[in-house]
């Protein structure tokens, strides 16, 4: 069995993370392997900082909120996801990391396709909400069959 667990630096998209490491430890054969996936999306990161500067009448340093945006956003993930690695290997559960850039559903989809998955973990909120669950489930359901599990 194969699990992608899907991540975007929330704290939904790390108990997603967990639940895999859960599921995981559970199958006593040692057969599964836990994917921590994650999109830096710098369309959605450039229009963050947008909307930071002109909230804060700042837009003449647009440029350096994107680029410490991604900066942060980036070392918050790689962060949360080599922790969690360590976790899984102390387990005995087999663990890859990989963490790309480009549009966050495209990406998504190529990994899917590519990747042999049985079960697709993520949060049911992400990083700007938690009242609703977020339209990336939706966008994704619509390009996969593998079974999605909504972590809340």
């Amino acid at each position: 069995m194969k699990i992608l667990a899907l991540s975007d630096g929330s704290k939904w998209g790390h108990k997603a993370a967990m639940h895999a490491l859960s599921l995981a430890k559970k199958d006593s054969a040692g057969a599964v392997e836990v994917v921590l996936f994650s999109v830096l999306d710098k369309d959605e990161i450039r229009s963050s900082a947008f909307y930071m500067c002109s909230n804060s009448g700042l837009c003449y340093a647009i440029a350096e909120h994107e680029k410490k945006m991604y900066e942060d956003q980036k070392a918050t993930i790689t962060a949360d996801f080599e922790d969690i690695a360590r976790q899984m290997c102390c387990e005995g559960v087999k663990c890859t990391t990989k963490i790309v850039d480009g549009n966050r559903l495209t990406e998504t989809a190529d990994e899917l396709n590519s990747g042999n998955y049985s079960l697709i973990l993520m949060g049911a909120f992400g990083k700007h909400s938690n009242h609703s669950v977020g339209s990336f489930y939706t966008e994704i359901a619509k390009v996969t069959d593998v079974p999605i599990l909504l972590i809340n």
